[in-house]
Order: C-alpha cells, then sequence, then structure tokens
C-alpha cells in the first residue's frame, strides 16, 4: 500500500524516515493534485508512530521546485487562484504540523513558491539523501 494517493508524490520508508520526492516533470511544481496529496500524506505520516524524520526534495538534479505550476492560471480564473491558494495553505500546515523532524533536501534550484516548500520544515540543507 502506498501512503501517497498522488504519483507526483513519491514516498520512501528508510528505517525511522519517510523520504518523499516531489516527481512532477519538468520543475517538480505544485499543483491541485500534488498538493492535497501531501497535506494527506503528511496526516499518514503523523500516525506512523515508526516515523520520526520526514524529508522533502526533488526529483532530478535541476529543480528542487518552481513552486506552483503556472500554465493553471493561464486562463486568468480567480477561483482557481483561490482554489490553489486554499491547496498550499493547507498543505503548508501539515508540514508544519509534522510531530517529528522534516528536513528538505534542497537539490536544484527552488523558484517561485517552491522555497514555500521548505520554510515550513524544520531544517532546510542543501545535502543529498
Amino acid at each position: 500500500m502506498s501512503l501517497s494517493t498522488s504519483e507526483k508524490l513519491k514516498v520512501e520508508l528508510r528505517g525511522h524516515t519517510a523520504l518523499v520526492t516531489i516527481d512532477n516533470p519538468g520543475a517538480n511544481t505544485w499543483d491541485t493534485e500534488s498538493l492535497p496529496a501531501l497535506k494527506s500524506l503528511v496526516e499518514k505520516l503523523n500516525d506512523e508512530k515508526k516515523v520520526y524524520a520526514l524529508v522533502l526534495t526533488g526529483a532530478g538534479e535541476k529543480f528542487f521546485s518552481a513552486g506552483a505550476d503556472l500554465k493553471l492560471f493561464a486562463d486568468g480564473d480567480p477561483i482557481t487562484a483561490s482554489n490553489m491558494a486554499q491547496f498550499f495553505g493547507e498543505a503548508f500546515e501539515a508540514l508544519a504540523d509534522f510531530r517529528g523532524v522534516s528536513i528538505a533536501a534542497i537539490n536544484g534550484f527552488a523558484m517561485g513558491g517552491g522555497p514555500v516548500s521548505y520554510t515550513h520544515l524544520t531544517l532546510p540543507t542543501n545535502r543529498e539523501v
């Protein structure tokens, strides 16, 4: 059983650590699928008593995350913008409330809203995992 509800978030349990990889080519952007999935994943990890740490990283070598998928905003729909703001808030609030240690393994560019991904974590670092 996968802990993630989205293919855009890969989860690997390594002992007491959950390695969460944002995998949304080409810039590991967040969207209406991955943000609710992140919230759900963190809630599940909070229930996994054997998991003490969460490490968030990006797939590939170029981007940690470029933030929101800007293609979602191309039509200028204010409802889309409002929904994305709500999804971002809920997902990163869940991340901030993770009961263990949370680490951002920043392995590439963190642009736009990408830095929001790690400002809610206990320890941002540019080390490989």
